[in-house]
């Protein structure tokens, strides 16, 4: 698979989608997990985890880049897979959702070797310190 065909294009959508869906598998296994199992403190971590990325996706707040700086690359995104791996067991949703957040986080790995595919601007750097009020004078 040639991964240069998508050099230029604007994936941000399919990023935005495909947090938005892994905060979302994230918080609903992690429910599952608070009243399922007895991993209580799992369940609250990965609930919390969940919501960080969701939030992430709407507003980054100066502060994020400072202290979770690894959301920031694909590669910290690749924590993804560790999230993946907390959440097996118990049921057949929990299996599910913890196979497909633990593959979008390799899938994550990966992107960081391809070149031809930039970060979207909530994962930037520099993007992360402009807020909802803030204006760009150019």
């Amino acid at each position: 698979m040639n991964l240069d065909t998508f050099n230029g294009q604007d994936l941000s959508g399919a990023f935005r989608i495909t947090n938005l869906a892994v905060s979302g598998l994230c918080v609903l296994g992690g429910f599952s997990q608070l009243f399922h199992s007895h991993s209580f403190v799992s369940g609250l971590y990965i609930i919390a985890f969940g919501a960080v990325i969701g939030a992430l996706e709407f507003r980054v707040p100066p502060e994020a880049y400072v202290y979770a700086s690894f959301l920031f690359s694909f590669i910290g995104r690749g924590i993804y897979t560790f999230l993946g791996i907390s959440l097996t067991g118990g049921s057949f949703f929990r299996i599910f959702a913890a196979l497909i957040v633990f593959l979008i986080g390799l899938v994550y790995i990966v992107l960081e070797t391809v070149p031809s595919i930039s970060p979207p601007d909530n994962m930037n750097p520099d993007g992360a310190m402009i807020g909802l009020n803030d204006e760009e004078t150019v």
